[in-house]
């Protein structure tokens, strides 16, 4: 069964935490929340490969932390393992795993799935060799940011859906109180509706299934309200404190619904 009666309140300060996708966006408002709340060491995992001038304000303004970026590509696992070992060495320890890491491409839906699925995997999988408790670890937390598509499919993005759909069903599955009693590790999947990101700003047409239905898809975006990147943020960390096995939640519209 799901272990969603697992739950315990989390103190974040002091804590190391890697984030993947966090050079922008939703990976990277988490990132501010989570030095904001006195999280010590934190590495930001990102396709670029140089740090960009928001990373490098973060350094400014929490002068205090120890701040990492490392460009690595999540679907590549042997890299990613190695980048991993490096977090490691450096942190000793990692508490939590946020995956943000994700792309809307569903004209090139093999390296969209590569990335928003098996990218999460292969976190997920890495975040399970370090924390595990009946492997030496002390356990953790690991939260994936899936979408309010998992649950409510979209007409202008019916496979980027179904890839987020899959992020919700595989941590859902691994919070079950059987890898819980193992692992000692919490699974949080957080599902926000339509965000002010890339994923709205960056040639949405042409990275539809079928651009020729451009006008239509646009007249159903419309009606989605678009929240800023901080009400996710914000609700990212309150799950990471909550601390609630297999919690799912929904921020939409800048508010919040526990789905599970």
């Amino acid at each position: 069964m799901p272990g969603g009666c697992t739950c315990v309140e989390m103190e974040i300060s002091g804590k190391s935490a890697v984030v993947t996708g966090g050079a922008n966006g939703i990976g990277l408002a988490i990132a501010e929340q989570l030095l904001a709340q006195g999280v010590k060491k934190i590495a930001l995992l990102d396709i670029l490969q140089e740090e960009n001038e928001e990373i490098s304000s973060l350094r400014r303004n929490h002068p205090d932390a120890l701040i990492e970026f490392l460009s690595v590509d999540v679907t590549e696992m042997k890299s990613f393992r190695e980048i991993f070992h490096e977090i490691t060495e450096k942190f000793v320890k990692i508490d939590i795993v946020v995956n943000c890491a994700g792309i809307f491409d569903e004209c090139d839906y093999a390296r969209m799935f590569n990335v928003n699925v098996c990218g999460v995997i292969n976190s997920t999988m890495l975040a399970i060799e370090h924390m595990r408790q009946d492997g030496g670890g002390c356990g953790g937390s690991v939260l994936n940011i899936s979408s309010i598509a998992a649950l409510n499919p979209v007409l202008a993005a019916p496979l980027y859906s179904a890839t987020k759909q899959a992020v919700l069903t595989i941590t859902t599955s691994l919070a079950d109180d059987f890898f819980f009693s193992r692992f000692g590790i919490f699974f949080h999947t957080l599902c926000p509706g339509a965000t002010a990101t890339r994923f709205f700003t960056d040639s949405f047409d042409a990275r539809c299934l079928f651009p020729d239905f451009a006008s239509e898809y646009h007249a159903a975006m419309a009606k989605y309200p678009i929240q800023e990147v901080a009400a996710v943020a914000t609700a990212a960390v309150g799950m990471l404190k909550d601390h609630r096995n297999g919690s799912v939640l929904i921020v939409n519209d800048g508010k919040v619904e526990i789905k599970q």
